[in-house]
């Protein structure tokens, strides 16, 4: 299939593939799709919905960090960057309230 896009959207594509929020164009039109069928109504669905047990053994598929990706795509990056920078290092402390650690 080939898809006719202005020079704006590619370069927009693009720019968000560099940025790490996809691992390919095919990922990022993928991801624009999806969001926009879930914004249709109910009764105007452009695709059927498919049942359950396809949609689960589709994402088990996957493999575990583009699941992962999709699951995070929406999160916008103000959210991302209110993250602790030490926060792998000391997740303990940030999950269960322990005192933090010495770093090594």
């Amino acid at each position: 299939m080939t898809i006719n896009i202005s020079k704006d959207v590619e370069r927009s594509i693009n720019a968000a593939v560099q940025s790490g929020r996809f691992l390919s164009a095919d990922d990022a039109v993928t991801a624009a799709w999806n969001a926009f069928i879930r914004e249709q109504p109910q009764g105007e669905r452009l695709v059927p919905q498919p049942d359950m047990a396809n949609a689960e053994a589709s994402q088990q598929a996957k493999p575990i960090w583009e699941r992962i990706q999709d699951l995070t795509a929406d999160v916008p990056d103000e959210e991302w960057d209110k993250l602790p920078t030490d926060l792998a290092e000391q997740h303990d402390h940030y999950l269960y309230g322990t005192p933090k650690r010495q770093p090594r």
